[in-house]
């Protein structure tokens, strides 16, 4: 389903409380003991060689990006022969703990390396915890009154940093995930990025909820999938984390979304 938004920004650090997002082997994979989610296979051949395609984009976020879902958005942008996609991923991180891993730094060298046309970011998941410094300064603390200044300002200097004359950012809202305490922390965090990335004429926040809510806004099971002849299961024992088939359903939504911001969208 085709929206349209404010603003044009997709990246997720572990909670003190609540399910952590993690990584799978070989992408930059987190603690031992969170959920891995198994690759799909390799992506299609392209018919036009990475170095000669015009147009790039580029995938950073936490889990969400490192397993299925970005396997296969990824696999699906290289398969179309203008677009050369790339990726980097890490498993429990955000804005929150620049200390563990710095986005902003690996945002900056991320863009500068590959150039791209659009930017998808989804990250968040982790945030709903104490802010620190990379240089060990005086952390603002999960629900005080000055955290939520203090992440509108990480949110908007992260974007700044991806920012670049006619580049485009596709920020995408965290999936409902229908863990009652766990969605107390999202709704604060979806807030304010959709506050911060709406006011940004360079980026577009994407609504995700009718992708992953029924009608009555209850957290969505199943849904039919391309490649799968019966309804699927959607997400992983955690609540959290895509299956194989959630993660193409997923992938399906938003490969439209940056198709339109590289202007390759019909219709």
């Amino acid at each position: 389903m085709q929206k349209r938004f404010t603003g044009w920004f997709v990246v997720l650090v572990v909670f003190s409380t609540g399910p952590a997002w993690a990584a799978p082997s070989g992408q930059d994979a987190g603690p031992p003991s969170e959920a891995v989610l198994a690759a799909p296979a390799s992506p299609p051949d392209a018919a036009t060689p990475s170095a000669e395609r015009p147009r790039s984009v580029l995938l950073l976020g936490d889990s969400l990006i490192a397993t299925g879902f970005g396997d296969y958005l990824l696999a699906r942008l290289e398969a179309h022969p203008t677009i050369r996609a790339s990726r980097r991923a890490r498993s429990s991180t955000g804005l929150a703990r620049p200390d563990f891993f710095d986005w902003m730094a690996v945002g900056e060298e991320e863009v500068k390396r590959h150039q791209p046309d659009v930017v998808v970011v989804i990250l968040g998941g982790n945030d709903g915890q104490s802010l620190l410094e990379r240089d060990g300064k005086k952390p603002v603390h999960w629900g005080k009154p000055e955290w939520e200044d203090a992440y509108r300002q990480r949110i908007e200097s992260f974007a700044s940093v991806l920012a670049a004359p006619g580049r485009k950012i596709i920020w995408l809202e965290l999936p409902a995930t229908g863990l009652k305490r766990f969605e107390q922390k999202l709704a604060l965090i979806r807030g304010l990025q959709r506050e911060v990335i709406g006011s940004r004429a360079d980026a577009r926040y994407v609504d995700t909820r009718p992708y992953f809510t029924d009608a009555k806004g209850k957290a969505l099971l199943q849904a039919r999938v391309e490649g799968f002849r019966k309804p699927m299961k959607l997400r992983m024992s955690d609540g959290v984390h895509f299956t194989i088939a959630g993660g193409r359903y997923f992938a399906s939504k938003v490969y439209p979304e940056v198709l339109d911001a590289l202007g390759l969208l019909q219709g």
